[in-house]
């Protein structure tokens, strides 16, 4: 069998060669981002002020639209092909739980029902002939802190710790209902490997592994096929965890994935 994984594509249409590839898997950030909003990001981290506060809410909200237009665009690039496209929402696909009215809606399934061929995955399993697919997004940093600096106070400690444990019961439940090899497909890539470490001067995080706890966990206890995911882009590349294959897609890029034969094989397509 033969799949295509689309890195994080961020609002750029890349050609894609479907080829043979009877299943296409999208590691989420299909919207596009933008430089200022990023920049208010980074501002708000350790300050009371939200980003939107920062770079003003008329602003944002039209950084939002302009957003979700290319991630509109890419969806309907990828609605073009027969291949089912499973996809999992990225930390700027705008899913919601923020406490502006604006945000605190589902903008990212609300774009997947639109095309037909799109399926978000996240939180649920599908299965094929011959794998089961499991996703998990959007999950853009460990999900307990793991540097002093980040820790928050005790309650919201133990809050996230609880979110963490249910966050994990909830997809090792799952697993237990894949009859098949299960490939995970998450945003982001699982903690503490060559795959999550940040190398970006401009980010307050430059130097620090950022990775999925969960993802990690996940490999090592239930040991799927394939572990795909994106989000640190810097991380483009491949580890084998375990009996576990864990793939960063990356950014812009493609990764085809051939397993015929019981052996997997893998063609890195460079970002563009």
């Amino acid at each position: 069998m033969e799949i295509l994984v689309v890195g994080d594509p961020h609002g750029e249409v890349s050609d894609v060669e479907v080829g043979e590839a009877s299943v296409i898997l999208v590691t989420g950030d299909v919207c596009g981002d933008s430089d200022k909003v990023r920049e208010a990001m980074f501002d708000s981290m350790g300050s009371e002020k939200q980003w939107y506060d920062i770079l003003g809410r008329e602003e944002s909200c039209q950084a939002v639209e302009k957003s979700l237009e290319k991630g509109r665009e890419v969806l309907d690039y990828l609605n073009s092909f027969d291949s089912p496209v499973f996809i999992v929402p990225g930390n700027w696909d705008w899913t919601g739980d923020e406490a502006w009215e604006f945000l605190d809606e589902n903008h990212f399934q609300k774009l997947v029902d639109e095309f037909r061929n799109i399926h978000n995955i996240n939180r649920e399993i599908v299965q094929d002939s011959e794998y089961a697919y499991i996703g998990y997004g959007p999950c853009p940093a460990p999900e307990i802190p793991q540097y002093e600096d980040e820790k928050p106070g005790e309650q919201e400690l133990e809050e996230m710790k609880e979110d963490y444990r249910e966050d994990k019961s909830e997809l090792e439940g799952l697993f237990r209902e894949a009859d098949k090899p299960v490939m995970l497909l998450s945003h982001n890539v699982p903690n503490g490997t060559s795959l999550d470490r940040i190398k970006n001067p401009d980010s307050p995080k430059d130097g620090r592994h950022y990775g999925s706890l969960i993802v990690k966990e996940l490999i090592e206890s239930e040991r799927p096929l394939l572990s795909i995911a994106g989000h640190i882009h810097e991380g483009y590349g491949k580890e084998q965890i375990g009996e576990t294959l864990a793939i960063n897609a990356g950014l812009h890029s493609h990764v085809r994935i051939n397993t015929e034969g019981g052996e997997i094989k893998t063609d890195f397509r460079p970002p563009l």
